[in-house]
């Protein structure tokens, strides 16, 4: 498999009147096209972090590389999805939210920006919806839109932090099926934060688990025949084994300097 991400020894802190704190230290990962890799880990231990560096949107200290090039800005080869819903323009109908960043990426033409946002709120089942506000939709809609909004962009990696967090628990696992189908139509690589054993075992062909030093402690192909059920083979062991594991990560302390 072609690497798509290659991340070596990531450092990240933070100074305040406390003093300074590492919240990332020589972190080693490299992410291959086309895998969804799910990151577990308690509160605290650098995992938004880590996707804020991917992104572009933090400095830091070593090298992350993406397709071979160094990361240093923000780039729509590399999305973000956000828990909440601040993506969205508010005063934007959902078809002219997905349009608006279409339009800074270089396209202007107006039937093709219909073609396109047409076609991503199809695939996230929300056709005809197209001149609704963000306000008229449900939260799981609206989480909808926003990964629709970065599909439409064909980025390399799409990175997702926590975005079924605030939704109830049908719409979580409705959402789950429906992104775990759309990643592998579309091919596209997909980092996805979560405090949910089940979500990452659901949809990570790959499994995380970073410690409260901000350290990969787990790194895990999944295994399991999707789709993944409660009742696959397997998978109540995979399910104690992160269990476990997260209560230990979740005992070792922050360092401080």
């Amino acid at each position: 498999m072609r690497e798509m991400l290659k991340i070596k020894k990531l450092t990240k802190s933070y100074t305040s009147q406390n003093g300074s704190r590492n919240i990332l230290t020589d972190l080693d990962l490299t992410v291959y096209e086309n895998e969804f890799v799910c990151i577990l880990g308690p509160s605290g231990c650098g995992k938004s972090t880590l996707l804020r560096c991917i992104a572009g949107f933090e400095s830091y200290d070593g090298v992350i590389e993406c397709n071979g090039k160094v990361i240093k800005n923000p780039s729509t080869e590399r999305i973000m999805v956000f828990q909440d819903y601040n993506q969205l323009f508010p005063w934007k109908t959902i078809e002219k939210n997905i349009r608006t960043p279409l339009k800074l990426k270089g396209i202007k033409d107006k039937n093709e920006l219909k073609r396109i946002s047409d076609e991503y709120l199809k695939k996230v089942g929300l056709d005809g919806y197209q001149k609704y506000y963000p306000h008229e939709l449900s939260g799981g809609m609206k989480q909808r839109v926003a990964i629709a909004k970065a599909l439409a962009l064909k980025p390399e990696i799409i990175l997702m932090d926590e975005p079924f967090a605030a939704l109830d628990a049908m719409t979580r696992n409705n959402l789950q099926k429906e992104l775990y189908r759309i990643s592998t139509e579309e091919q596209v690589t997909v980092i996805f934060i979560t405090h949910n054993i089940q979500e990452a075992i659901t949809l990570g062909t790959r499994i995380l688990m970073m410690d409260k030093q901000g350290k990969l402690v787990i790194d895990e192909q999944n295994k399991l025949k999707k789709p993944v059920k409660p009742s696959t083979e397997g998978y109540g062991a995979m399910w104690d084994k992160f269990s476990q594991a997260l209560e230990e990560a979740s005992k070792v302390k922050t360092s401080e300097s």
